[in-house]
């Protein structure tokens, strides 16, 4: 049984999970979304964020 912790590959997929979690807060400032409400949801949820983000409507900016 593997008890021991893979620190870099922890850290590694923590780094990837953080960016994918921007990249959602982005898309949706892109869409007319609050960034920084995004970026809090990103930041948790990452990979479910970012397609909720593009499945979102695109806000009227008039």
């Amino acid at each position: 049984m593997m008890n021991e912790i893979n620190w870099q590959l922890f850290w590694i997929l923590m780094i990837l999970h953080c960016i994918i979690g921007t990249a959602a807060a982005f898309v949706a400032k892109s869409r007319g979304r609050n960034f920084n409400v995004w970026l809090g949801w990103g930041l948790l949820g990452g990979t479910v964020a970012l397609i909720t983000a593009f499945l979102l409507p695109a806000k009227n900016l008039d």
